[in-house]
């Protein structure tokens, strides 16, 4: 998914059709550029909101433990939280956390955690499984609620939130029992 059609399709849920042709351009003047910054920092928000709460991105690399301790600073991703700590040869390891760090009585263990989204630009390209409208209506949500346009951002907020349910949601085969004719 273009990061660029992501906003022009919120441009359009808008009614920003001057915003639209200026996406990833910087030939708007001040009050359109900042417009543009203010919807590329809300799809970011967006994005953030999907893959911290409802479809994490997850990590895992093997790291050494120095005395025990792993800082989160020696990993290689911005961590958001532990998904699973095992030894080498795979077992679920207990370790205890803190703010900076983890405990764990093992010297090489296998990390597994969900990492804090990078920020988009305009121009990028994001690999994502869930598809474009639903980016856009977050972002045209938080676009409306820095803007103080409550309604019309509930409205944004509904789509957003019925699309999000609708995409995550256990899409599984509903059998029915067969139908009997009775006299």
């Amino acid at each position: 998914m273009k990061i660029n059609d992501t906003i022009q399709l919120c441009c359009d849920f808008l009614g920003e059709k001057d915003l639209k042709s200026l996406v990833g351009t910087t030939s708007g003047d001040d009050v359109q550029n900042a417009k543009l910054d203010a919807m590329l920092t809300c799809l970011n928000l967006a994005y953030e909101e999907i893959v911290t709460e409802y479809l994490p991105i997850l990590f895992t690399e093997t790291v050494s433990a120095n005395s025990g301790i792993i800082n989160f600073s020696a990993l290689s991703k911005p961590i958001s939280g532990i998904i699973a700590v095992k030894d080498e040869g795979g077992k679920d390891l207990a370790y205890s956390q803190s703010a900076d760090h983890i405990e764990v009585n093992a010297s090489q263990v296998q990390i597994t955690y969900q990492i804090v989204p990078e920020k988009f630009e305009f121009g990028d390209e994001a690999k994502v499984i869930f598809p474009e409208r639903l980016l856009a209506y977050g972002t045209a949500r938080e676009y409306l609620f820095m803007q103080g346009l409550s309604q019309e951002a509930l409205l944004y907020e509904k789509r957003f939130k019925d699309a999000l349910i609708s995409f995550v949601r256990k899409k599984s085969l509903l059998t029915l029992p067969k139908r009997q004719w009775k006299n």
